[in-house]
């Protein structure tokens, strides 16, 4: 399910950060959705068979004569047909606020989901708010501040690293103090490149 959205782009140049696609995490929205759904089906047959049953006892008290007869007859029908109208457009409707709503919960979850797999791989991303609309905005911000404070702490140990090489660049004589001293850098080199936050698109 696609939606046209439109945005400004970023002072920065870079493409505006939104997401088209409702459907996002399928098992997750369809269950939830399917669920108004059928909640709100429930509730209009409930109510539309209370309705239908109060109209019949009112039939009941009326006069049987065969014009009011007729007459209540095709008001049976398009009360019927009304009230079916009624529990299908109740359905549709929650169907729609189903994906929407769960949409807004689904998009945070897929977002950090790939951040997570960026981390997994030993890179920093570089993260972008969620949208206005989003929820889970709070879990997100904790989530934003909990890889700044371990990029932070890996660019730290890094600079630190960068120093010990350099201090301890002179001392190494021996072919092992060498070796040692290459793997520090190595080392060094890695966290740097991890702490250099990539643009991964999301």
């Amino acid at each position: 399910m696609e939606a046209a959205q439109t945005a400004a782009p970023a002072p920065d140049g870079r493409p505006p950060f939104g997401r088209r696609t409702y459907v996002i995490d399928r098992g997750f929205q369809l269950k939830y959705t399917v669920m108004l759904v059928v909640l709100g089906a429930a509730i209009s047959s409930l109510f539309a068979a209370m309705t239908y049953l109060a109209h019949l006892d009112a039939e009941r008290a009326l006069p049987a004569v065969p014009r009011v007869q007729e007459a209540l007859a095709r008001t049976d029908t398009t009360l019927v047909m009304l009230m079916a109208g009624i529990t299908v457009l109740m359905a549709g409707a929650l169907g729609l606020v189903g994906v929407l709503i769960t949409h807004r919960v689904a998009g945070p979850v897929h977002v950090m989901s790939h951040y997570i797999a960026v981390l997994s791989r030993g890179r920093y991303p570089l993260m972008r708010p969620l949208r206005k609309q989003d929820e889970l905005k709070e879990f997100f911000e904790r989530f934003q501040e909990a890889v700044e404070s371990m990029r932070a702490r890996e660019a730290k140990e890094a600079d630190e690293l960068g120093r010990a090489v350099e201090e301890l660049s002179p001392l190494a004589t021996s072919d092992a103090a060498r070796a040692t001293l290459g793997q520090l850098q190595a080392m060094q080199d890695r966290k740097r490149d991890a702490t250099d936050r990539i643009d991964v698109g999301k």
